[in-house]
């Protein structure tokens, strides 16, 4: 590899880490809003987002992505919809879990993702699963397996679930993208921010609660989307071009380190044992599948080195 190709990774691997590391803020913004329920929170994290998305998009001269978004849907391009959909499913799912259990055990259970994504590529694009893939499988099972067993009688068993609900969110969006490979789905965002704000508002409205909650709570939602969201996505984004799909996913997990440590220095949340057992066990599964994914990518660029 050339200089100028590893100063290239070198530059990309840091742009994911710095995105993994913004990502992590979100559950303290979540701790910091305890009078708003999750439906109020995201009704502002969204308009943090879509803000933020839009206003990224026209600096770049690109346009409204909403505009984009509204003309793939007039020509039947549902992929963008179910795209938007999903990522509706899985920011929804992962701030209710963030409300209803500790952080360490949203982002562990959210963190499967990788896993989930490998089970649907096989049931939906046929995709061989490898020797390295069922062992990270099995890992992830085991680290699930272990947490739920040390949360039963803690009432964070419902928590969990819905944080596991949020990764096959995350999980069908991977695989629209797989589906098309080459298509740009950045308008999927903020068509997902703005879903998300319309159907969190509906619900709010419904259940009689304000749409404005208390002004910290409004800003901390503000500054989960328009922040750590809006400016960690642009930085993953930056950083895909640079480094292999399958790098990414261990880089992209500076996220899931940091955030119980963020929880446990800024708002003394300590894990629980079984906690960070399980979620050691679901890590080194999604690790084992980048690497042999890394490994298999070498190979097969082998050939066609100078």
């Amino acid at each position: 590899m050339s200089g100028g190709s590893n100063q290239g990774y070198l530059g990309g691997a840091l742009l994911a880490l710095a995105a993994g590391t913004m990502w992590s803020f979100g559950g303290i913004t979540v701790r910091y809003a305890p009078d708003s329920d999750s439906w109020q929170y995201l009704i502002w994290r969204s308009v943090g987002l879509l803000v933020a998305v839009e206003g990224w998009s026209l600096a770049r001269g690109r346009g409204l992505l909403l505009l984009r978004f509204a003309r793939s849907m007039a020509d039947r391009q549902w992929i963008d919809l179910v795209a938007a959909l999903a990522l509706t499913l899985a920011a929804g799912a992962f701030v209710y879990a963030l409300k209803a259990t500790t952080i360490a055990n949203a982002i562990f259970f959210a963190s499967v993702t990788p896993l989930i994504s490998m089970v649907l590529a096989r049931t939906i694009l046929g995709e061989a699963l490898t020797w390295s893939a069922v062992i990270a499988i099995g890992l992830g099972l085991a680290g699930l397996a272990v947490m739920v067993g040390g949360d039963f009688g803690r009432g964070n068993l419902g928590g969990d679930l819905v944080a596991l609900l949020s990764s096959l969110g995350f999980a069908i969006y991977s695989i629209c993208v797989r589906l098309a490979p080459k298509r740009d789905f950045s308008p999927a965002l903020p068509a997902y921010a703005l879903l998300s704000l319309l159907l969190c508002a509906g619900v709010s409205l419904v259940n009689g609660r304000p749409l404005a909650p208390p002004p910290q709570d409004i800003a901390m939602a503000l500054l989960h989307g328009a922040v750590f969201i809006g400016i960690g996505i642009p930085l993953f984004n930056l950083a895909a071009p640079r480094v292999p799909a399958v790098g990414l996913v261990v880089l992209a997990q500076t996220e899931t380190i940091l955030s119980p440590i963020w929880g446990w220095l800024i708002i003394g949340e300590v894990p629980a044992l079984t906690t960070l057992a399980g979620g050691a066990l679901i890590l080194s599964g999604v690790v084992l599948t980048a690497v042999a994914g890394a490994r298999r990518a070498a190979q097969d660029r082998r050939p066609g080195i100078d």
